[in-house]
């Protein structure tokens, strides 16, 4: 069975890991990863979520990631992937997260993947008051019929919407897009470039 309380699992060892030998193209400096959930509650055909974690969504508190966050930060840390199948998932979760990473002064840089329908404008604001400067969407195709074929349950409007309101706070977007879904053709390849 799937590990139902997070928290109860240790802060993961990271000072066994070679940190700073770990590099991603846009990061200046170290970085690592910390999980802040795990499972996904959407529904895309395509995704390993389905296999890895069904629908299940099990969620750390705020209070122990930021204790995992400023052990990194004593181990020189200071850029973070918030590695997560949806980082925002949990509303409530996010937002009590990035007041403590603000209220604590943690000065850290972070990234994290989202859905354009799992976002608001306020939360993103709080996110990137907090450090975060990337955000990872999953949006697949810029042709509507290819996204309802393969489940994905967002409209392009909303894409437009949660990446402007991203771009608004000075937060970078990066998409996901996947090419060859079932029902693609050169006119809905076009589409997803043009778009």
């Amino acid at each position: 069975p799937f590990i139902a309380d997070l928290d109860g699992l240790p802060i993961p060892m990271h000072e066994l890991l070679p940190l700073k030998r770990y590099r991603m193209p846009l990061i200046h400096g170290p970085f690592t990863f910390i999980v802040t959930s795990r499972g996904c509650p959407a529904g895309c055909a395509f995704c390993i979520k389905h296999v890895t974690y069904q629908n299940s969504t099990r969620l750390r508190s705020p209070k122990l990631i930021m204790d995992e966050l400023w052990k990194l930060k004593g181990l020189g840390i200071n850029n973070i992937h918030m590695y997560a199948d949806l980082f925002t998932v949990n509303r409530d979760q996010v937002m009590d997260l990035c007041q403590r990473m603000i209220d604590e002064k943690i000065d850290i840089k972070w990234t994290c993947n989202s859905r354009v329908d799992y976002v608001d404008q306020e939360m993103l604001q709080m996110m990137h008051q907090a450090g975060n400067w990337l955000i990872s969407w999953g949006i697949e195709s810029g042709n509507e019929q290819i996204l309802k074929g393969v489940h994905k349950g967002t409209r392009l409007n909303q894409v437009e919407r949660a990446l402007k309101w991203s771009r608004e706070t000075g937060t970078k977007n990066w998409g996901y897009f996947i090419i060859g879904l079932p029902g693609e053709t050169e006119d809905t390849i076009r589409e997803t470039i043009n778009f």
